[in-house]
């Protein structure tokens, strides 16, 4: 199967983000599913997905940022994203 072209000048947006508490506490909606993200993104900011815990930094107005995801540990170490039943 062929893959897609994606644009990335896209209008409508990839994600829904509706706060529980402005500036902190956020629930994400997106085709992949539910994720909870909290945190400011001027300190740091983490996710919580069923994929994984991902941590965000960045250096505002400077586009410098580093992130770091603990599904990518845990694969280094043997163990899969999905079960094995």
């Amino acid at each position: 199967m062929a893959r897609r072209r994606t644009s990335y000048n896209r209008s409508a947006p990839l994600y829904h983000r509706i706060p529980i508490i402005p500036g902190i506490l956020y629930i994400n909606i997106s085709r992949s599913g539910l994720s909870l993200s909290f945190g400011k993104s001027s300190v740091g900011r983490a996710t919580v997905s069923k994929s994984g815990v991902r941590l965000n930094k960045s250096i505002g107005g400077f586009s410098i940022g580093k992130s770091f995801s603990f599904s990518k540990i845990m694969r280094l170490f043997g163990k899969s994203d999905k079960s094995d039943k």
